[in-house]
């Protein structure tokens, strides 16, 4: 009875000291105390709303019974190719090579590491941190452009920190989505990371505010000013006063060649008649 005492006593004191290793060695919630010994930590990257993919290779497609847990809570996600948790997010894709985990909608919350549990003997562990982006779209030349009128319009809507393509772009002029109008010298294409509008030429009912709005990422906007071509910039209407200056010195000069004229012609009588200016 004694050494059964003795037995379970130790046994509550190793339980203890690896709960408190755990809690100790720990880098940004990720707990590392075992894991380093245990295998190498695969980084996935997936963004917010989107889905996070967790491979997990096996040696043998006749292993077993392969289980996901999340580290954070000791969660138990899945059994076999059965979801454990209440959460349905989580979906396991099985094949022959691969026990992958799949996370649907993804949120800030699901980031951490993972563990897949495959029944070898002994066991064998793969690990897997994952960490969740925010993506966002910009619209190169921003935040305001100025085209002239019947010249050509390319905004481009590029995405950031995105991991996989989006389904739609959304294109809108003001609160108006211009994507399907079917407007003359408008068109919308596809990007492999976003999504181009083209006006071919620009008109001044092309003017206002334009948004993108990926599927996947936040929108981003743009302030298009049509210049009317009968507008001139401030340069040229700075040329246009030079050149009434140049004028001004013109008619100036005009004036002074008469007088000489005048000058010459009372010389000219003065020599051919010089009793009449003294009289």
């Amino acid at each position: 009875m004694e050494i059964t005492f003795l037995i379970v006593l130790l046994s509550c004191h190793v339980i203890h000291s690896t709960d408190a290793a755990i809690e100790k060695n720990t880098i940004f919630g990720i707990e590392k105390n075992s894991l380093e010994v245990a295998g190498p930590i695969k980084d996935i990257l997936a963004q917010t709303n989107g889905t996070a993919v967790l491979p997990c290779k096996i040696p043998d497609p006749a292993v077993g019974i392969v289980t996901w847990v999340r580290r954070k809570d000791r969660q138990l996600l899945t059994v076999g190719s059965d979801t454990h948790s209440m959460d349905t997010r989580f979906i396991v894709r099985p094949n022959i090579t691969d026990w992958t985990l799949n996370i649907k909608n993804v949120q800030h919350e699901d980031r951490g590491l993972y563990e897949c549990q495959i029944p070898t003997e002994p066991m064998q562990h793969r690990y897997v941190n994952l960490t969740i982006t925010d993506a966002y779209s910009i619209i190169p030349g921003g935040p305001d452009l100025h085209v002239k009128q019947g010249s050509s319009l390319r905004l481009e809507c590029q995405l950031i920190a995105a991991t996989e393509p989006p389904t739609f772009v959304f294109w809108y002029r003001h609160e108006r989505m211009i994507n399907y109008d079917a407007e003359p010298g408008v068109k919308v294409e596809a990007t492999t990371n976003g999504s181009i509008l083209i006006i071919t030429k620009a008109k001044l009912n092309h003017e206002g505010n334009y948004t993108c709005r990926p599927s996947n990422a936040k929108a981003s906007s743009v302030m298009i000013h049509v210049i009317e071509e009968e507008e001139k910039p401030a340069a040229m209407h700075g040329s246009g006063e030079r050149s009434n200056s140049n004028s001004g010195t013109n008619k100036c000069t005009s004036t002074q060649l008469f007088q000489v004229v005048v000058l010459l012609v009372t010389i000219r009588r003065y020599i051919m008649n010089p009793t009449t200016y003294f009289t």
